[in-house]
């Protein structure tokens, strides 16, 4: 036991630094970090070293919080880069992708998981609801870098990106409820129907907004007061992690979303600072979140690796192969650029919006939250898709994200409305 301790020390500590050094080796060849950590893992899986690894299937309760964890600090680091930038006109292409191209997708996915794959009915929703939204983990590469100020902002990929990423976590649990609920009812009675409306609809993403943008505006408004001579004493870069973990916490306390609430909070987070043109004080460091994103990245993708090699795809058939590609290649680049038809957003910048709808960890902790919280039964195969069009997804955008944001923001940017 104490051996296989301190293996896991090693090979996190090597792991880390590694990941640490990797950026400057990839630079040349412009492709994503996760690559080589995803092949690590399997390697590592291969050459069977001491960690808790997949089965062939993930664990439940280990995945589920350790992919929530993920999940709800790139939130937290989305919202504090977007802040209260953006105008509502600039927020009308974000809400396309989120109105349109992602309500399409699980359409689709459900049409076809149903009629041609033959899942069940509630096992179609589910697998339309956990491919429903994009990551904004895994995406974080082609993601706003940096926070952005009113007089100098994204307009482009990065933003529409980010904020698409930043709310579709949030507005696809809805519809993992309504999975939820009809695998423990006959049917999807007109009693299911009004329940999921009022409580899991209406109730739960307006208590969850409006959690995070309060808490968001109480520490802006705090800091803002206590800013004169005492700035200096606020530990900045916990900031960010304490209202992650604050915003997120209370909204599942009171039943409400908490990813809604993590985002809005990190929108909320500087709105005094903002209004009084505060430049310097209690802003909360995205640096040393953002390292705690990329941290927990890289043991993620260290699993995932794990998980491919131990034969989490093993229920994939040439069907499901078929559809994943599909999915990935031709679903939602055609449906993201339905949904931007009309914007001012030039055709390169639609373009890579539309082709970047990377899947990844948020869809892991849906489907495991899933089936923790329904009574669904052959989830195996949901499992093998899932990892399948994450795998393409890693593989694909990591092979092009880089040489696509680099030709985008080597234009002018377009204005986004």
């Amino acid at each position: 036991m104490m051996d296989s301790y301190f293996s896991v020390l090693l090979i996190v500590g090597i792991t880390t630094l590694l990941a640490s050094f990797l950026p400057i080796v990839l630079k040349r060849f412009k492709i994503s970090f996760t690559l080589p950590v995803l092949i690590l893992g399997g390697l590592f899986y291969y050459i069977n070293v001491p960690l808790p690894w997949p089965d062939p299937t993930w664990e439940i309760d280990l995945t589920l919080h350790f992919s929530e964890m993920v999940v709800i600090i790139s939130l937290m680091v989305a919202g504090l880069k977007i802040g209260l930038n953006y105008s509502w006109r600039e927020w009308l292409n974000p809400l396309r992708l989120l109105g349109i191209t992602m309500p399409l997708f699980m359409a689709v996915v459900f049409i076809v998981s149903y009629y041609i794959l033959g899942f069940s009915g509630e096992l179609a929703l589910l697998l339309a609801a956990v491919l429903a939204p994009t990551d904004p983990a895994l995406a974080s590469e082609i993601q706003l870098n940096k926070k952005q100020s009113v007089s100098s902002k994204n307009l482009g990929a990065q933003y529409n990106l980010t904020a698409e990423a930043g709310l579709n976590d949030g507005l696809a649990f809805p519809f993992i409820y309504l999975a939820i609920l009809w695998s423990k009812s006959d049917g999807l009675n007109s009693e299911v129907w009004l329940e999921w409306l009022s409580y899991y609809v209406l109730f739960k993403i307006v208590v969850g907004v409006i959690i995070g943008m309060v808490i968001g505006f109480l520490y802006s408004y705090f800091t803002t007061r206590l800013s004169e001579g005492n700035t200096h004493k606020i530990h900045l870069a916990f900031v960010a992690l304490s209202l992650t973990l604050i915003s997120y916490g209370l909204a599942e306390v009171l039943n409400a979303y908490g990813f809604l609430s993590v985002f809005f909070a990190g929108l909320f987070a500087h709105y005094h600072q903002q209004k009084k043109n505060i430049e310097h004080a209690g802003h909360p460091s995205l640096s040393f979140i953002s390292n705690i994103e990329k941290f927990l990245i890289v043991f993620w993708m260290l699993f995932f690796g794990g998980s491919i090699i131990a034969g989490i795809m093993n229920f994939v058939t040439i069907e499901i192969v078929l559809f994943s590609l599909c999915l990935v290649l031709i679903v939602r680049p055609i449906l993201g650029y339905i949904s931007l038809y009309g914007s001012k957003l030039n055709k390169r910048h639609k373009m890579v919006i539309s082709f970047f709808g990377i899947k990844g960890i948020g869809s892991v902790f849906y489907l495991t939250y899933a089936i923790k919280h329904g009574e669904f039964s052959n989830t195996d195969q949901l499992f093998s898709i899932v990892a399948l069009v994450i795998l393409i997804s890693i593989l694909l955008h990591g092979l092009t994200a880089k040489r696509s944001m680099r030709a985008v923001n080597e234009e002018k940017e377009a204005d986004s409305f």
